[in-house]
């Protein structure tokens, strides 16, 4: 006899309802979202982090190079006497076709930007490793120099030449000129010809032209020299298309080399201890060019520094201001929120053109930013023996 076989109720229950299925699906698709949306928000918090950074680095490398370079001013040159300290140096480039350019014998020279614009720093330094003091030389002609002492003179040095200093500051007429030949039998005259010849630093290398020297007929017979090395820098601070960085060298005349990113101001100050007590107080930092050098203690800079990230603020905010810098907040530095707050200008450099809820990629409000400021003592003046 056949068995038979029994189905329960339980069996006939075992399959998914449609119901169920759909619950399971909705379960999951609230999973997903949520899960869609906390990687949202990682994103965005990651992608501030990140341009945080970014300006970080950007901001330290930049104020880092610049004060290296201005701890090195004045070197060379740091004993140069108040008449001679800030003169008009002539100058003629026979490279490149620039001809005839100037500068001025300071160690730091900060023009202002016009309206609140950027300013540049001007950092002048030699670099040689025979001779940093002042020298005296008692004979001349269109091409020598008898100096009273011309060991550490090297040919391929260039070397700052001043005559007739009047009694007050910057006075002193000065040349840039460079030394060619230190074999004159006496022991003290040196030549700065327009010959070609070679360079005590590449003794290995054929003999060139002199790139700095007229032969003009000198100004006096008698005066002071500085030697600047065979590769003083005259290095140019600025701001270039409204975000970078830039470093010009003045003396060799070369391209700006670009050093950080998304820097969009830069602002220095002198500090001049005008009341001679050694220190510099609030009231000491000017950023018009010091009467007297020998007051000069220290420079202080600012760079402002802007975040890559395009950020929205907090929407609910019953203000209705959606930008994460409001125009409140505008960045300053030296520590004055009035008296020195940066002027803000569009992201493409133009006059600010919108508000604190004006969602555009073009508005300076809706980017992070960061100040770096730092206080760098002029060391070369410092030890300098001023006349």
């Amino acid at each position: 006899m056949p068995a038979r076989t029994h189905v329960t109720p339980r069996s006939r229950s075992s399959g998914l309802t449609i119901i169920e299925i759909l619950v399971g699906v909705a379960i999951g698709l609230i999973g997903i979202v949520a899960i869609f949306q906390a990687i949202a928000v990682w994103s965005k918090h990651t992608a501030t982090t990140s341009s945080g950074g970014d300006a970080q680095v950007a901001g330290t490398l930049a104020l880092f190079n610049i004060e290296r370079d201005v701890r090195q001013a004045g070197h060379g040159f740091g004993r140069a006497t108040t008449p001679v300290m800030g003169c008009n140096v002539a100058a003629n480039d026979t490279a490149g076709g620039r001809g005839a350019f100037n500068f001025s014998m300071s160690p730091i020279t900060i023009t202002v930007g016009a309206g609140g614009a950027p300013d540049t720093i001007g950092i002048l330094y030699g670099d040689s490793s025979f001779y940093v003091e002042e020298g005296d030389f008692t004979d001349a002609t269109a091409s020598t120099k008898k100096l009273r002492r011309r060991g550490g003179f090297k040919p391929g040095d260039l070397a700052v030449v001043a005559v007739n200093p009047g009694a007050s500051a910057a006075t002193a007429a000065c040349e840039l000129i460079q030394i060619t030949d230190d074999t004159d039998p006496d022991g003290y005259t040196v030549a700065h010809t327009t010959a070609a010849f070679t360079s005590f630093y590449a003794a290995s290398s054929p003999a060139s032209a002199s790139r700095f020297n007229t032969g003009a007929a000198p100004g006096a017979l008698s005066g002071t020299v500085y030697n600047f090395g065979p590769d003083p820098r005259l290095n140019v601070w600025s701001i270039q298309n409204f975000h970078t960085l830039v470093r010009t060298d003045n003396i060799y005349n070369t391209a700006p080399v670009p050093i950080g990113d998304n820097v969009i101001n830069l602002k220095a100050e002198y500090g001049v201890d005008n009341d001679a007590n050694g220190t510099i107080s609030p009231g000491e930092w000017q950023n018009a060019p010091p009467a007297d050098w020998r007051r000069v203690l220290a420079i202080r800079v600012a760079v402002l520094v802007r975040s890559r990230q395009f950020e929205r603020g907090d929407s609910s905010a019953a203000s209705g201001v959606f930008a994460v810098t409001k125009t409140a907040d505008n960045p300053y530095c030296f520590g004055d929120s009035a008296g020195h707050k940066f002027l803000m200008t569009n992201v493409d450099g133009s006059a600010d053109s919108f508000g604190d809820t004006d969602v555009d990629p073009n508005n300076w409000r809706y980017y992070r930013y960061r100040v770096y400021e730092r206080v760098i003592p002029l060391r070369n003046m410092l030890w300098g023996i001023w006349g």
